[in-house]
């Protein structure tokens, strides 16, 4: 009976969450320079992309940045550092180590396809 009235402790919200990860100076660092090179790394991908498909190498691969690109013609530049805007703030809003370690996964990735692009767009 007594289990039924129990109360568990007060979950932390994702505010508080973010404000203790904010507070450790080296993941802040840490995530400052990682939106330094994601943004690098974004903008090395729109000249890439935009290489690669001008010199009739390549289409874009990705179906969704396609059916934006068909749709907003040059717009897709616009919404695609939008995106890195609204991405850069997430990341130095709540710099945990769990999201700069995916983070730091998805730029290398994302870094590779760069390579990628520019290997196709001007030959290896």
């Amino acid at each position: 009976m007594v289990s039924l009235f129990r109360t568990k402790p007060p979950r932390q919200t994702l505010a508080d969450q973010a404000t203790a990860a904010r507070a450790g100076r080296i993941n802040a660092v840490v995530a400052l320079a990682a939106v330094f090179v994601y943004n690098i790394v974004g903008m090395l991908d729109i000249f890439s992309t935009i290489a690669a498909i001008e010199l009739g190498r390549a289409q874009e691969a990705n179906p969704l940045m396609r059916a934006v690109m068909d749709a907003h013609g040059p717009g897709w530049i616009g919404a695609k550092l939008f995106l890195q805007l609204v991405i850069s703030g997430m990341v130095i809003w709540f710099p945990h180590r769990i999201v700069l370690t995916v983070f730091t996964l998805a730029i290398t990735l994302n870094g590779l396809i760069v390579m990628n692009n520019f290997w196709i767009a001007f030959g290896g």
